[in-house]
């Protein structure tokens, strides 16, 4: 062998050293929407943990945490793998995914929930990390740590699957349908229509899971409406304000502004209907000192109407508030440049 044949070879093994180099980095990749689906995993996490104790009810419940033994709530088995289940599908389905969100994704919810099950006990929520400490030192505190342990390494075995499962068909299954397809497919004319206005597309979808979410809270009723009472308080209102903020951003709005104040008055109404059902309807008896209509063996009160009107005021005000700032800078902005 010569010296260029050497040469020629060793550049070609170098070529393929650096190749499978960038192949691990893409595999194994960390960018904004990582970060971005890491936030909202957390966030979740934080809610499920700070809920945990609404749990707490059951006797079979108090009778574990009593006993120092590991506590399965509602949020561990249901809605915490379904939200690691979605953000990891959509992960997957996006170019910039990578197999470091999954393995990250199905750590965290282990941890979370181990912590969180070392601090319960019953009756109260949590122990004071004194009386945890406390407890630490103590034999029922090693058996409180062990089955703890035992625990968080079954949902981390759960986890994992359901991360690794849900990218792999966001990645080969979704991603083939919908981030590359071919134009002549029913998939790829759908891609080729989001992508005239993606803005709006967004808009509409998150508007959509929004109130899909608030109508299933409402119809499912009991301790689920107390947490569509905690959304249409703290959450819709600020989520309206950005989403009509983001829809002002497409070209057309500056163009055709009537026309995009339908989205808008979409966000005001469409919820109305939810709101009442929420509000005015109670299934036991009507309240004292209010007019009520028996629809089967439910009560509609009349008198809680006036709260049905606040919150369509205050989803009509974070609307338009959100539509009219970002159009009026748009407009201005307009106007300066010309």
């Amino acid at each position: 062998m010569n010296r260029a044949q050497a040469l020629s070879k060793l550049n070609r093994s170098d070529m393929r050293n650096a190749a499978a180099e960038r192949g691990t980095q893409r595999i194994f990749a960390w960018n904004r929407a990582h970060w971005i689906g890491m936030v909202v995993l957390i966030a979740v996490l934080l809610l499920l943990q700070w809920s945990s104790s609404m749990y707490l009810m059951p006797d079979e419940v108090l009778d574990r945490a009593a006993k120092n033994l590991f506590v399965w709530f509602p949020g561990m088995v249901l809605h915490w793998p379904l939200v690691l289940g979605i953000t990891n599908l959509i992960l997957g389905s996006i170019r910039s995914g990578s197999l470091s969100f999954p393995l990250a994704s199905a750590i965290i919810g282990p941890l979370a929930f181990g912590c969180t099950n070392l601090r319960l006990r019953p009756v109260f929520p949590y122990r004071s990390w004194a009386q945890w400490w406390k407890l630490m030192h103590a034999e029922s505190g090693h058996q409180l740590l062990v089955h703890s342990l035992i625990g968080s390494a079954m949902l981390l075995i759960c986890y994992t699957a359901v991360a690794f499962i849900c990218y792999a068909i966001g990645r080969y299954g979704l991603r083939e349908l919908f981030v590359d397809p071919n134009p002549q497919t029913a998939s790829g004319r759908l891609l080729t229509w989001i992508r005239q206005d993606a803005i709006r597309f967004g808009c509409w979808l998150a508007t959509a899971i929004m109130y899909g979410l608030l109508l299933a809270l409402t119809l499912r009723g009991g301790m689920a409406a107390m947490a569509a009472a905690l959304l249409i308080n703290f959450v819709i209102p600020p989520a309206l304000l950005v989403i009509n903020g983001i829809y002002t951003l497409r070209p057309a709005s500056l163009t055709y502004p009537w026309k995009s104040l339908l989205f808008p008055l979409a966000c005001t109404l469409v919820p109305a209907p939810m709101l009442m059902a929420l509000i005015t309807v109670y299934e036991d008896t009507c309240p004292i000192g209010s007019t009520c209509t028996l629809i089967g063996d439910r009560y509609l009160s009349w008198g809680s109407m006036d709260q049905v009107l606040h919150f369509v005021i205050v989803f009509a005000v974070a609307s338009f508030l959100g539509f009219g700032v970002v159009w009026a800078v748009r407009w201005i902005v307009a106007r300066r440049t010309k």
